[in-house]
């Protein structure tokens, strides 16, 4: 019988190295374990459509998977419908917006399933092509226009704006928060989101406890993620913060950490 009944997963970094293909000890590792009778949920700040496009990669069917993206703010069931769904203030997008794009910080929008910016660059395109999520060019003031509910705002900086970066998640918010995915993503999230609410939704909606429960991450945002679980574990390739919230750490996402983990859960060991 199964210790951890269900698992949590960043993607990046952590089930595959970025703009990588996933491994096949990987693919092998997660469908052993979802054989067994194991939950294995993939936690993911990418957007709805750039994570569903790679989850047939993952599971060798997008069908009937349950999953988590948009940094815990939309989570979807098994049958593919919306569990749960927020958003981030308005006023904190315009303000936060403005105050980016006066220090020449890329700002790009995920509102309602796509995804805008109102300046094509070497970063925007970059981001674009690694997370697989076509971008929509618009014109400037997109932002104090749009009618519709913001899922989160990403303000992308090359390395030399990482300092900007910093300054910028310092601004006083009303009804969302700042979260830094990698050092040059700096994410505006609604208040209530997090990869840590979404995986204790989760974990309660499926009649489990903390204690049936184990997670992967590598970043400042899988934190919270973390300390949700019975088992948190971080992977060798992570940030420092990351490593300390973890009981275990594994091999780097390059050697395909989790799966070697999950095998573990088949073997007559403590973990």
């Amino acid at each position: 019988m199964l210790k951890y009944k269900l698992v949590f997963c960043d993607f990046d970094d952590t089930l595959v190295v970025s703009g990588e293909e996933v491994g096949e000890r990987t693919r092998r590792a997660i469908a052993d374990y979802r054989k067994a009778g194991g939950i294995f949920v993939i936690c993911s700040g990418r957007s709805r459509m750039s994570l569903a496009r790679r989850l047939a990669s993952v599971y060798g069917s997008a069908e009937g998977v349950p999953y988590i993206c948009l940094q815990g703010g939309l989570i979807v069931g098994e049958d593919g419908s919306v569990m749960r769904r927020l958003t981030a203030g308005r006023e904190d997008v315009l303000s936060a917006s403005a105050a980016a794009k006066a220090r020449g910080i890329d700002v790009v929008y995920h509102a309602d399933g796509e995804v805008y910016c109102e300046k094509k660059t070497y970063v925007s395109e970059r981001y674009a092509f690694l997370t697989g999520c076509p971008v929509t060019y618009v014109p400037e003031g997109f932002a104090e226009t749009y009618k519709g509910g913001f899922d989160k705002m990403m303000l992308l900086a090359a390395e030399d704006g990482i300092e900007i970066l910093a300054e910028l998640s310092r601004m006083p918010l009303s009804s969302s928060r700042f979260m830094f995915s990698q050092a040059t993503y700096l994410e505006l999230v609604p208040a209530e989101s997090g990869k840590g609410s979404a995986v204790e939704f989760m974990t309660e909606k499926l009649g489990l406890t903390k204690e049936d429960t184990a997670a992967f991450g590598d970043a400042d945002n899988d934190i919270d993620m973390l300390g949700a679980v019975g088992l948190p574990v971080a992977v060798r390739n992570a940030m420092p913060g990351c490593k300390a919230a973890a009981k275990l750490i594994a091999p780097s996402a390059a050697d395909e950490g989790p799966a070697r983990v999950l095998e573990m859960f088949f073997d007559d060991m403590t973990v």
